[in-house]
């Protein structure tokens, strides 16, 4: 473990052992935010520790102050909370934050923090809030070194795999392959009984006019002279060269960024004693997420047969959910921005970041509004050259929304924020002004 993550976790660790009350524990509802939460959750059970967990989809004043109604002794919260200090400081309990996100103004007297930024780790691409609960649990108990392929779900759906897995990240890999925890394979990132469920039901890749489109993909096959009912499990080295050459050139065609045409050759991530990979891990934790059932989840991911057989099923319709949107969908140009409007709050960031890998113009950053609880709910996803010229997502959402009534962080990369739902106009305008004065344009 790096030392600066270490020394940071450590004081986190210490407090949690001299709690003696049942600690509160409030997590994202994402991906990362779930397995950051199981990690922990684990960690405390296997320390002999009560713990009350719930996982939310922001923190907002409403969590405050719910939380100061019950009156816990010490609340623990994962995946959020380094962005939104003035909230932590109306928190009547001490508290202790892990998070990766950008942090934003000073932490409050009464919170201990392990922030991958503040630790001297990039939180965008080598640690998750899931690869940093991982280390607080080691810290606990060393039995907790079984945990690594939770928390490489976390970071694969924070999409910490484009590149390849550095930093924490990669010695989290490095100790499953050590445990046998994680095999690398090398094959085609397709899933499906048949070739034409395989390229019909992907999403990464995303084929524009053939995920989502049985026909499309059955047709595309035909022309490659490959039967559309073959087993996927059977296409021998010729034909999967010759499929991953199509592939290679559709993802040309259509404008796919480079690191998502590099993707099809990254060795995959399988996990044996999960009998799936790190991404369908991944995919049903999120899914369990966005389709609002956190507690199956949690479930699922602290080993429950039936949590998985829901989650299972949940990773498919939010498949099907994401390629139905995906196909429909139309982005508004602006002077600097790109941004669609949708009736699926849990839907858009996904969208947003499929859209801009793998078809959108990358020069612009991608927007995607919804509504949801009486708030818009903004997901905004920029490309990494971007980032490299000086954009940062986290701030322009943060001063956006701050200006509209509402709350806004994240990554440099990727960000969000809430706002009454009668500013979404103001908001995109006052969006498209600050990417176009940071970019020059």
């Amino acid at each position: 473990m790096p030392q600066p993550i270490a020394a940071a976790a450590q004081p986190l660790a210490d407090r949690l052992r001299q709690a003696e009350q049942p600690v509160r524990l409030i997590g994202h509802y994402d991906c990362d935010g779930l397995t950051s939460s199981a990690i922990l959750a684990r960690a405390l059970q296997r320390s002999g520790q009560r713990f009350h967990l719930t996982n939310v989809v922001a923190l907002t004043p409403a969590v405050i102050e719910q939380l100061n109604s019950e009156a816990p002794a010490l609340v623990l919260f994962t995946d959020l909370g380094s962005g939104y200090p003035e909230l932590l400081a109306q928190l009547k309990a001490p508290a202790l934050v892990v998070d990766h996100h950008l942090p934003q103004g000073e932490t409050p007297p009464n919170v201990l923090e392990l922030n991958a930024h503040k630790a001297g780790v990039d939180g965008n691409c080598e640690a998750s809030a899931a690869s940093l609960a991982f280390a607080l649990a080691l810290i606990l108990g060393e039995a907790n070194r079984d945990l690594a392929p939770v928390a490489l779900a976390g970071a694969w759906g924070d999409r910490m795999y484009l590149d390849g897995l550095v930093g924490w990240n990669r010695t989290i890999a490095d100790m499953a392959v050590e445990d046998k925890y994680l095999n690398k394979t090398s094959r085609l990132p397709l899933a499906g009984e048949t070739l034409a469920e395989a390229l019909a039901g992907s999403l990464e890749p995303y084929l524009v006019g053939v995920s989502g489109n049985p026909a499309g993909a059955a047709e595309a096959l035909r022309e490659l002279e490959f039967d559309p009912a073959a087993a996927l499990g059977e296409l021998d080295a010729e034909g999967t060269a010759r499929l991953a050459d199509w592939l290679v050139l559709k993802l040309l065609e259509q404008g796919a960024g480079k690191q998502q045409r590099a993707q099809l050759f990254a060795p995959q991530l399988d996990l044996p004693q999960w009998g799936c990979s790190v991404e369908e891990l991944a995919a049903m934790a999120d899914a369990c997420g966005r389709l609002g059932d956190t507690s199956t989840g949690i479930a699922m991911l602290l080993g429950s047969p039936s949590g998985r057989e829901r989650a299972e099923v949940y990773a498919r319709e939010h498949r099907e959910q994401l390629l139905e949107q995906l196909a429909h969908v139309e982005f508004e140009r602006g002077r600097a921005i790109q941004h669609f409007r949708g009736d699926n709050a849990a839907l858009k960031g996904t969208v947003c970041t499929l859209a801009l890998g793998y078809f959108l113009d990358r020069s612009l950053p991608a927007i995607g509004l919804a509504p949801r609880d009486g708030k818009l709910i903004v997901s905004s996803r920029a490309a990494p050259q971007l980032v490299a010229q000086g954009l940062s997502l986290a701030e322009v959402m943060a001063q956006a929304a701050g200006a509209c009534g509402g709350q806004g962080g994240g990554h440099a990369q990727a960000a969000g924020a809430s706002l009454p739902p009668e500013k979404g106009d103001e908001f995109i305008d006052v969006v498209d002004r600050l990417v176009a004065d940071r970019l020059g344009l």
